[in-house]
C-alpha cells in the first residue's frame, strides 16, 4: 500500500501530483482509498487522540459503504475491464504474459469479495458501539465521555486493546482496500505522463469522444507554488492554474506560463 496519493510531491525533486475522476465510480474509488490511507498513518500513532481519528475514518468508510453497494460497483468494474482486456488479447503490442497475470489477479480480488464468509462490513453496521458513537459524532465535539460514556470507555483502555478493537473493524473492509488498492494502482500505471503549457495559466482541450478517461493526474514542479483548479466533462477538460501565497485569502488566477505534464488515465 503506498503511503499516501500525493507521496510523489514529499520528496525533493519530485513533481507534486493532483487528480481529478471523470465518473463516480472512479470518484468513490478515490474516496475509500483516502480513508484507507489516513487509517494506515494514523494506525502508527499512540494517544486518544490517533484513536478518535481512526475512528472517525471507520464511521466514514461505513458512510460510503451505506450509501450504495460498494461490492456491487468494484464487481461491475472488474467485470468491464476482464472483457475489454480480453478482447485486446491479439493485439501485436501486449504482453500476453502479463495480461494473463493481470486477469488471474482480478479473478482473484472478486472471489474475495464474493466469499460468503468476508462480513465487508456488515459486523460495522450491526455494532451497538460504533451505532451510538455514530449518533454523537454528527455534533462538533460530540463523540465525548459525557455524551457517550461507553466511548469514553474505550478511549481509556489501554492502546494494545484499542488498537486490537480498531483493527478487527477495519479488517472486515480488507477486501474491498485490496480491490480498490489493485485497480487505482493499475488505472495510475496505465499510461505515461506528457509534457503540457498553461499560456496565462490557464489550459483547455476536447476529450477524445471514444475514450473512457477515468482519471485525470496532474504534475507541477513544486516550485511553481501553483495548483490546478479542474472542470471537466465527458468532452473537455479546463484547468486553472491558482496561486495562494496567504491560506486565509482567496487563491488568485497565475498569469504567467506553466509548465506542467498530465495523464489521461483509462483501463
Amino acid at each position: 500500500m503506498s503511503k499516501s496519493i500525493f507521496a510523489p510531491g514529499s520528496e525533493p525533486g519530485q513533481p507534486s501530483i493532483y487528480e481529478h475522476p471523470l465518473n463516480e465510480r472512479t470518484r468513490l474509488f478515490l474516496r475509500l482509498e483516502w480513508l484507507f490511507l489516513l487509517n494506515r498513518d494514523l494506525s502508527q500513532v499512540r494517544g486518544a487522540g490517533a484513536c478518535h481519528a481512526r475512528l472517525g475514518h471507520l464511521l466514514g468508510l461505513e458512510t460510503l459503504l451505506l450509501r450504495g453497494d460498494v461490492r456491487k460497483e468494484i464487481l461491475r468494474e472488474f467485470e468491464r475491464v476482464q472483457l475489454t482486456w480480453n478482447q485486446l488479447r491479439n493485439l501485436p503490442h501486449l504482453d500476453p504474459v502479463r495480461l494473463d497475470r493481470l486477469l488471474v489477479e482480478f479473478s482473484e480480488k472478486a472471489r474475495s469479495l464474493l466469499d460468503p464468509q468476508e462480513r465487508l462490513g456488515e459486523g460495522l453496521k450491526s455494532c451497538e458501539f460504533l451505532n451510538l458513537v455514530k449518533s454523537k459524532a454528527v455534533l462538533p465535539g460530540g463523540a465525548t465521555d459525557f455524551d457517550v460514556p461507553a466511548y469514553g470507555h474505550f478511549i481509556q483502555l489501554d492502546v494494545a486493546a484499542r488498537q486490537k478493537a480498531l483493527n478487527h473493524w477495519y479488517g472486515e473492509l480488507a477486501p474491498i482496500e485490496s480491490a480498490v488498492h489493485f485497480y487505482l494502482k493499475l488505472l495510475r500505471e496505465s499510461t505515461a505522463f506528457t509534457d503540457r503549457v498553461a499560456p496565462n495559466g490557464g489550459f483547455e482541450e476536447d476529450l477524445t469522444p471514444l475514450a473512457t478517461t477515468s482519471l485525470i493526474r496532474i504534475a507541477i514542479d513544486p516550485a511553481c507554488d501553483c495548483f490546478p483548479e479542474v472542470s471537466a466533462n465527458r468532452h473537455r477538460l479546463f484547468i486553472r492554474f491558482l496561486a495562494q501565497p496567504n491560506l486565509c485569502e482567496r487563491p488568485t488566477p497565475v498569469k504567467t506560463a506553466v509548465h506542467w505534464q498530465i495523464q489521461h488515465c483509462q483501463l
